[in-house]
């Protein structure tokens, strides 16, 4: 019996770190079937967060959680076969698109951005030339402590970064940002 248990333990804790219905689209369904809607959960696959929206009641796909625990607790670790996850930038800044969710491919940097390692990567000029940005609350509400390079100042500042959108003149630490525009 108690092999049994730590089997069914051991399959669901399998299952939630392959599932790769986490790493499919939002979907929200359709209303054709006379079910209600009902707010549900999909995890974002970029910025690996619960994200809520109305699921209308019928079809959709398996990214749909009833609550942000379940999403959280299925998700949270996932991994998918050949899922793109963003790297830092050799800087340390963000590359495009990362915080927002919105893929960039190398093949269409926007302006400011170069191609490095297949991926959108802020050149120096622009990114230190940019005021920081705190960005947008994400599902966590997490304050995370970044640093931005000043342009009056001519040196590295603490700001508070809020997890989500945001630009490119965002560092992790101090001596990556020194580093960078300095």
């Amino acid at each position: 019996m108690l092999q049994i248990v730590l089997f069914s333990i051991l399959a669901g804790i399998s299952l939630a770190t392959e599932n790769s219905d986490c790493f499919l689209g939002r979907e929200p369904g359709n209303t054709g079937c006379g079910e209600q809607g009902v707010r549900s959960f999909y995890f974002h696959k970029n910025t690996r967060t619960c994200q809520p929206f109305f699921y209308q009641g019928c079809d959709g796909n398996g990214n749909r959680f009833p609550s942000k625990e379940a999403c959280e607790s299925t998700c949270r670790n996932a991994t998918a076969a050949g899922d793109l996850e963003y790297k830092v930038c050799a800087s340390g800044a963000y590359p495009a698109g990362a915080t927002s969710g919105q893929a960039v491919t190398g093949n269409n940097c926007p302006h400011g951005y170069e191609v490095q390692d297949g991926q959108c990567c802020p050149t120096r000029e622009y990114t230190c030339g940019l005021q920081y940005d705190a960005g947008k609350f994400g599902s966590s509400g997490k304050h995370t402590p970044r640093y931005f390079f000043s342009k009056n100042y001519k040196n590295c500042m603490l700001f508070t970064f809020y997890g989500r959108d945001g630009n490119a003149n965002n560092f992790a630490t101090y001596n990556e940002c020194k580093n960078f525009c300095m």
